[in-house]
Parts: structure tokens; C-alpha cells; sequence
């Protein structure tokens, strides 16, 4: 083959072998459409590439650029990693063509033929191992919703004066989180963060949650404690959230002024911020043993005047957009 044509041939096959390479790296769209661009990326780096149908086998699924079974010459290699066989790819000329003395392929295109093959195995196995894995991520992420609905019930059972507030307060910091744009991922973290915001509340005497009469400064310190508690019974479980922060800073304001550390403004979660806002309002809602609810009027009274100081600004107005422009109801 006179030099010029081999430089050329070359170049077709590392023009071939990077266009895979950059399918494969995107890892965009399902491994159909992967394996869909690859199939239609081989014939041409092909010595006569406009006779040349190239075909990817998958178990039951195959990929071509037109019916190889017809075609007069075909090569093929397996595709495999990992000791598994996955399929096959093939090449085939629909014309007779005698290139070289042991066949119409190339040497070279045989060796590019079986580096195809090899990394086609890989980025199956890689998405057969990514999708397993996808598989025991949702399934632990169910088991973990799972025991956040036992611990948040867990805690109502033994209050019951709050029985649903854990739910309202998590519908309302949804609401909260949509009106601000946060992503589908962060949104989730935050409503399960606040159905278990009280957890800490299974440490509190029952009497003191239901006592009758206004509490004691003492009895106040002891209710103040859910917070760090229901950190320390979370703070050990892997969540794909920051699920026990957000329950460690729910009582926290953005001038320093909350529990239990005293945190300022930038130093808390965005999440952490929205619970705390939303909590306000659902307890002032809500009648305690104590003293009777204030109505919803009250509590959008009481951020809108303590916004920028106990509570986030940007919070605050994506909470009374929701009531006053879409008409949002307590859970109260």
C-alpha cells in the first residue's frame, strides 16, 4: 500500500477510535443511544468504507448501519471485560474485495476491530456496574425514608399536641423551597429534614410536652435540648441529605440569637433556614397545651416584622408570596 494511503487509512481509524472514545466519555443518554452512535462511527474508518456494514450485538439487541447477513466478507470480534462475554461487533463488505494476501481486511483494521470490541466491553460493564449500583442507592434511600417516617411518627406519638406538625412544617418548607427554585434533589433533603425536625422530642418528658400551663424557665431549657438531641440520634446515619444539621440548626436565627450554638446568617443551610421559617409559622398556627393558636395573620405578622434579623430575608418573602399571592393553607 503506497504511503500516502496508509497515512490516510491511519487517520481514519484514530478519527474512528476518538469519536468512540468522545460517546463513551459524554456519557450522555442511555447505552442504546451510546452504542447507537458507535455502530455508526466503525464503517468509515474502513479501507472501502462506502461497501462497508458495521453491527453491534447486545444479548437481544443489536445495532447496525445496514444488513450485515448479506454481506460477502464480515470480521468480527467478541466484546467482553471482566471475564463476560457481552456480544459481539462486526464488520462486513457488501462487494468482493481482496486487499491483503489472507483476506479483504486489513491487518490493521482486524487490530482496530478487536480495540473497538474491548472498550465497547468496558462501557457496558461500567453502565451494568453503574446501574447496580443506582439500584442499592434507591433502595437505601427508601429504607432511609422509611425510618425518617417511623422516628418523625415516633415523636408526634408521644406529643400528642403536635400530632401533623412535623408533616405541615415539611409540606410548608416544600412550598417554600419551589417558590425558591431549588433543585428536585435539594428539595427532597429539605421536606424529609423537616418531618423529623422535633425527632430531639422523645428525649423531653412526656409531661413537660403536655403539661397544661405555661412552662418554667427550667422546663423551657429542657424543650430547648430537642434540637442537639435529635442531632446526636441522626448525626451517625449516611444520609444522601444533610438530614441532621438541618434538624441541629432549625431553631438557630441569622442574627446569632437561636439555639443551640448560636449560629449566624451564612453559617446555616439554606434548608436550615426555611425550616426555621417554616416551624414559626405552623407553631403559631397551631394551639399548644398552653395557650391557644394565633391564626396565620400572627404568624406572616411575625416573620414579616423579624425578617433580616431572626430570619432570612429572601425566606421570609417566598413564604408570604405563597400565602398571599398563591394562597397557600396552614396545615393549622
Amino acid at each position: 500500500m503506497p504511503v500516502e494511503l496508509a497515512l490516510t487509512e491511519r487517520m481514519k481509524e484514530l478519527h474512528c477510535l476518538h469519536q468512540i472514545e468522545q460517546t463513551i466519555g459524554a456519557n450522555q443518554g442511555s447505552i442504546d443511544d451510546m452504542l447507537q452512535q458507535a455502530v455508526k462511527a466503525i464503517p468509515q474508518a474502513w479501507l472501502h468504507s462506502a461497501h462497508a456494514i458495521a453491527r453491534i450485538s447486545r444479548g437481544s439487541q443489536v445495532y447496525q448501519t445496514g444488513d450485515i447477513d448479506h454481506c460477502l466478507s464480515v470480521q468480527s470480534s467478541q466484546i467482553s471485560a471482566n471475564n463476560t462475554i457481552y456480544g459481539c461487533v462486526e464488520v462486513g463488505y457488501t462487494e468482493r474485495f481482496q486487499e491483503a494476501s489472507e483476506g479483504p481486511f486489513l491487518a490493521e483494521e482486524r487490530l482496530l476491530l478487536d480495540t473497538i470490541a474491548t472498550r465497547i466491553g468496558s462501557l457496558i460493564a461500567r453502565v451494568i456496574a453503574e446501574d447496580s449500583l443506582n439500584r442499592i442507592l434507591l433502595n437505601n434511600e427508601k429504607l432511609y425514608k422509611q425510618l425518617l417516617t417511623v422516628l418523625g411518627g415516633m415523636a408526634e406519638l408521644r406529643d400528642p399536641y403536635t400530632s401533623g406538625h412535623q408533616h405541615s412544617v415539611g409540606k410548608l418548607a416544600l412550598a417554600i423551597g419551589m417558590e425558591l427554585g431549588l433543585p428536585k434533589r435539594q428539595l427532597e433533603g429539605l421536606q424529609l429534614a423537616a418531618s423529623v425536625h422535633d425527632i430531639g422530642k422523645i428525649m423531653v418528658p412526656a409531661e413537660i410536652l403536655c403539661k397544661q400551663t405555661k412552662l418554667t424557665r427550667h422546663e423551657y431549657e429542657l424543650i430547648k435540648d430537642h434540637a442537639e438531641a435529635g442531632y446526636t440520634i441522626l448525626k451517625d446515619v449516611a444520609f444522601p441529605w444533610p438530614i441532621a444539621r438541618i434538624v441541629h440548626e432549625h431553631h438557630e436565627r441569622i442574627d446569632g440569637s437561636g439555639y443551640p450554638n448560636g449560629l449566624h446568617g451564612d453559617e446555616l443551610l439554606l434548608e436550615s433556614r426555611i425550616v426555621a421559617v417554616a416551624d414559626v409559622v405552623e407553631s403559631m398556627c397551631n394551639s399548644r397545651p398552653y395557650r391557644a393558636g394565633m391564626g396565620i395573620e400572627a404568624a406572616l405578622a411575625e416573620i414579616t416584622k423579624n425578617g433580616g434579623t431572626l430570619y432570612e430575608p429572601e425566606v421570609v418573602d417566598a413564604c408570604l408570596r405563597i400565602f398571599n399571592e398563591k394562597r397557600y393553607v396552614c396545615g393549622c
